[in-house]
């Protein structure tokens, strides 16, 4: 059965799923979830801690589940020719997350968001176009400007100012020589290991940007909605920004949804154009629907704490690899339930992903950080689930220090 979904894959969409699915060690087909645990065709279930940062609320929460289906026997997609009252709803519920008057524009994607926060920073301006600044080893989206951001490979149009994230001086001088339209910063980078800025850093860039007029874009697409441990990693802080955007667990893993959040002035460029940065399923009734049970579930299910309680053990427990494998696990970081494990060279980290997902364990790489490895639970993951995670992951990274033991025998 697996066998004949992968060569499907290939042959009506790209020839290179087959590949990647095979070096993953696939033998399995996802065919349903709930809560924490991911079951395959082979009736095996799996842990999932990965999934890209989506399933804050775990797999098909039982509340935006039921939000999403009574607005499926309704109004599943509007014609947008006349209002809805779940769209007015969905903005009211996210914009009451920010202590500050914000206004809320919905998208689809992250890189969807990216783009629109980028046209913010560019409308109106005349003359050559402003750059745009970004963090190295950030990631903001796959779309040409987005990519130019992410600093990926490929033909981008973006002239982008790359700030060192480990030097606050030298970032605040770049963005006062350069003058960028915007600067885009995540508090806690996803793709980029899940390592947090330092507070410092981030009103220093505040500053800059004040200095100059850049908008100050916060990308919460993956550390925001309390994942790190508050409801926007950036609180911590302290700082105000211009633009923030939302996305991987604003539908409650339930249905794919983004936002862009702004202050009155940077929102004003779509107050006077609300097409501006639009498309057609862009806050559609689904989502619409997804977004308020979501809200809702932050101050019901007190998110946040969960992620902070639940986020110390997992950091425990990472220590202890880190601790106990040192020749093959070098080091962990992340904040709340965003963390991360560093290995000594990414060839460990591909033989760890491999071994994990052996064990019935979900995890995640990240792309612009090929010797380290995501572990991004729910905040509902148990403490019998996190044990029982830790005997994989535990496994797992003796399997990767295992092939430097051999190294060294046969040396």
């Amino acid at each position: 059965m697996t066998d004949d979904v992968v060569a499907e894959l290939g042959r009506y969409q790209s020839r290179a799923w087959p590949l990647l699915f095979r070096l993953a060690g696939l033998v399995d087909v996802e065919a349903h979830a709930d809560g924490s645990w991911v079951v395959g065709e082979s009736g095996r279930r799996y842990l999932d801690l990965g999934s890209f940062s989506v399933f804050l609320f775990g797999h098909r929460h039982p509340k935006v589940v039921d939000a999403v289906r009574r607005q499926l026997e309704l109004l599943p997609v509007s014609s947008r020719a006349l209002p809805t009252r779940g769209g007015a709803a969905a903005g009211r519920a996210l914009a009451s997350l920010f202590p500050f008057e914000v206004k809320v524009q919905f998208l689809n994607s992250g890189a969807e968001a990216v783009e629109a926060a980028i046209r913010l920073a560019r409308a109106g301006t005349t003359g050559p176009a402003r750059p745009l600044a970004a963090v190295a080893d950030g990631y903001h989206g796959r779309t040409s400007a987005a990519s130019a951001l992410s600093g990926l490979d490929g033909p981008h149009v973006e002239h982008v100012v790359r700030l060192p994230r480990e030097d606050r001086d030298q970032a605040v001088d770049l963005i006062e020589r350069t003058g960028p339209a915007a600067v885009f910063v995540e508090a806690v980078q996803g793709e980029g290991g899940a390592r947090p800025l330092s507070d410092d850093y981030l009103v220093a860039i505040r500053a800059a940007c004040d200095t100059t007029g850049a908008l100050l874009v916060c990308d919460e697409i993956q550390c925001g909605l309390g994942r790190c441990g508050t409801t926007w990693a950036y609180e911590t802080s302290g700082i105000r920004p211009d633009v923030v955007l939302v996305g991987k667990a604003l539908g409650g893993g339930v249905v794919p949804v983004t936002a862009l959040v702004a202050t009155g002035a940077a929102f004003a460029p779509l107050d006077r154009d609300p097409f501006l940065c639009t498309s057609t399923f862009a806050g559609n009734p689904l989502a619409a629907a997804a977004v308020t049970a979501t809200v809702a579930l932050l101050d019901e299910e007190a998110v946040a704490d969960r992620c902070r309680a639940t986020g110390r053990a997992l950091e425990q427990v990472l220590a202890r690899l880190h601790a106990d494998f040192g020749a093959a696990v070098t080091g962990h970081d992340g904040r709340g339930l965003l963390r991360s494990l560093t290995f000594a060279r990414p060839d460990l980290a591909g033989e760890f992903l491999h071994a994990v997902l052996a064990r019935g364990v979900l995890v995640t790489p990240c792309l612009r950080a090929p010797r380290t490895v995501r572990v991004t639970p729910s905040a509902f993951l148990t403490a019998d689930e996190l044990a029982t995670a830790e005997q994989a992951l535990r496994a797992a990274a003796a399997v990767a220090r295992s092939v430097i033991d051999n190294e060294s025998v046969r040396s």
